[in-house]
């Protein structure tokens, strides 16, 4: 049920990340109207992602989750019934973006961090490969129904994403609470961040982890910022290209969330990592140096066959490491270091590409992955126990 509703979700989201820019240039024909809806959707990942693994360790997670679902539910449904009745201003887009962001911050940890409740320990690579499958495939469904939603009127796509929300909501409530009750922090809420932040600083093996992630992260925005271009400017080809490409990412990504399972029966830990990060890294310099569109295709897929594994890895190795009523605070760190890697990438690509040239990013983000192997190694012991934590013991016992 708990895959079921992320996957509703992920075809909600993706009608609504499709449909918004194109609102947003209804309103304003400038390229800035779309610029201020993306931003103010990424915000929330910069200012209140820390707090939002807080909440996701304060409450029940699995309430939490459907009663965000719930309320970005019925702010779609009243957005959607504002867009068939008038034209909302591009203010009103720019808060629906920022607001349904920070929900998504909240909701993002409660997810991850309920999944070990749900599966056992050996599973989390299966249980986590089907859900990033499923997010996969429902970002792919998600903008082709969210545009031809758009050209029929622009609060339809806006509609059925609420619908989306709420009947993933109906799923996660079905499965009930979240283990036993936690119980109520009466301490500061910067006090728990500081918590959470000193664990994961603490924790060698986690550390690295998240220092790699934000690397590969950064490097895989720089270079797939300029995918587009690299395909209709450099190599010329229609921008029906472009989407085949993507599509042969979707395709790469979703046998790699099919096979974890497999993947985590032949090859340890440390393995899968590497193998992770040979093929994003190899596939992006390699995309960087093709002729042929019919070369990048293929390397597309085999590089988000390389995302998806790694993604998988990473979440499973935070789920089995970090004690349970850690598990929000340190996951939000993660996330945040990530989405920051996303954004400086994403701005360095522009400026990279339009000074030296569009294939100069990819090169460069292919290099720095490859580079990063070279911190593997220093990760010790991937096989970790679950780590079970007294409530008195100090934090930096605790992080040992």
């Amino acid at each position: 049920m708990l895959w079921s509703a992320s996957s509703i979700s992920a075809v909600g989201d993706g009608m609504r990340d499709s449909s918004l820019p194109l609102l947003a240039l209804a309103i304003s024909d400038s390229p800035s109207a779309v610029s201020v809806v993306a931003v103010a959707g990424s915000l929330p990942w910069l200012l209140m992602a820390l707090f939002g693994g807080v909440i996701a360790d304060r409450f029940d997670r699995r309430r939490l989750m459907w009663t965000i679902d719930l309320g970005r539910a019925a702010i779609l449904l009243g957005f959607a019934a504002w867009v068939f009745s008038t034209t909302p201003p591009l203010a009103l887009l720019a808060a629906l973006a920022f607001v349904l962001g920070c929900g998504e911050t909240v909701f993002v940890n409660a997810a991850t961090s309920t999944i070990p409740d749900v599966v056992r320990s050996e599973q989390l690579d299966v249980a986590n490969g089907r859900l990033q499958g499923g997010l996969l495939v429902g970002r792919m469904i998600g903008p082709l129904v969210g545009t031809s939603l758009f050209a029929i009127a622009a609060g339809y796509p806006f509609t059925v994403d609420g619908v989306s929300f709420a009947l993933a909501a109906a799923l996660v409530a079905a499965t009930g609470r979240s283990g036993s009750p936690r119980a109520r922090s009466e301490r500061r809420v910067m006090a728990e961040v500081r918590e959470g932040v000193r664990w994961l600083y603490g924790h060698k093996q986690l550390r690295l982890v998240a220092s790699l992630s934000a690397v590969a992260a950064g490097a895989s925005s720089l270079g797939i910022t300029m995918m587009a271009l690299l395909v209709t400017r450099t190599l010329h080809e229609p921008t029906w290209a472009f989407g085949a490409v993507l599509a042969t990412g979707v395709a790469g990504g979703t046998a790699a969330s099919m096979l974890a399972g497999r993947i985590g029966e032949r090859l340890g830990r440390r393995a899968r990592i590497t193998l992770a990060f040979v093929l994003m890294g190899s596939s992006l310099l390699l995309m960087g140096l093709s002729p042929s569109v019919f070369a990048v295709a293929p390397l597309f897929a085999l590089g988000n066959f390389g995302v998806v594994t790694w993604n998988v890895q990473a979440i499973s190795l935070r789920q089995q490491t970090v004690p349970k009523e850690l598990l929000g605070r340190v996951n939000s760190c993660y996330l945040m270091l990530s989405r920051i890697g996303m954004l400086i990438g994403a701005g360095l690509s522009g400026w990279i590409g339009s000074t030296v040239g569009i294939r100069t990013p990819i090169v460069i983000a292919g290099a720095l992955i490859l580079a990063a192997l070279f911190a593997i190694p220093r990760m010790g012991d991937l096989e970790p126990a679950p780590a079970p934590v007294a409530e008195e013991q100090p934090v930096e016992q605790r992080a040992g």
